[in-house]
């Protein structure tokens, strides 16, 4: 169970972190447009899309966990 805790306090802070960043991108977006600038926004995107791999995954992760342990419990 303490794994599991810590697999959704991980899960918690990928979001947060996700949030974060699209923040500050709609920032930069918002700053280019105004200014008239072109703003690299490639490795920000790179950067969104790995952690809504490891997003995706640790939901995976915590789904099938949970899957088991109602398998395992209706034993």
């Amino acid at each position: 169970m303490k794994k599991n805790n810590s697999d959704i306090s991980e899960l918690e802070q990928i979001t947060r972190e996700k949030k974060k960043i699209q923040f500050y991108l709609n920032m930069l977006l918002g700053l280019s447009a105004s200014c008239g600038v072109i703003i690299p926004t490639d490795p920000i995107y790179t950067i969104l899309m790995e952690l809504s791999d490891q997003e995706a995954s640790l939901i995976k992760k915590l789904e099938d966990q949970s899957e088991h342990l109602m398998v395992k419990s209706s034993s």
